[in-house]
């Protein structure tokens, strides 16, 4: 297992990136209280574009959560990357967030998760 670990701004973020034979189950949390929100499960394809790796996704929400948005990017990447299944399961919660604040967490999920392809 590697863990990946960052801030942002105040939030403390965390992805767990384990190996299972040859797939990935990817476990991404943090915030003030870490669940189980959504769960995306990516199979690679060759790309409709016929160029490259692509992913097909499957999603499992839990009713009130929008994790499913970084928990989909996560298991596309990786799946794409690596050409094996992934699965990724997301829960980050921070009381109150402003649009603003999404955003800014959303992006530097998106520095680590770029962190995390360059390492496998």
């Amino acid at each position: 297992m590697k863990t990946f670990k960052t801030v942002i701004g105040s939030v403390p973020i965390r992805c767990d990136v384990n190996t299972m034979g040859d797939d990935f189950c990817v476990l991404l949390y943090g915030g003030d209280i870490p669940h189980i929100g959504s769960t995306a499960l990516s199979v690679p394809r060759p790309s409709l574009t016929g160029q490259g790796i692509s992913a097909t996704t499957s999603i499992l929400n839990c009713i009130g959560h929008k994790d499913d948005v970084l928990a989909k990017l996560f298991a596309e990447k990786i799946a794409a990357k690596t050409n094996h299944i992934t699965v990724c399961v997301c829960g980050i919660h921070v009381d109150e967030l402003s649009s603003e604040y999404i955003q800014i967490l959303y992006e530097g999920c998106c520095q680590l998760l770029e962190e995390i392809l360059l390492s496998i």
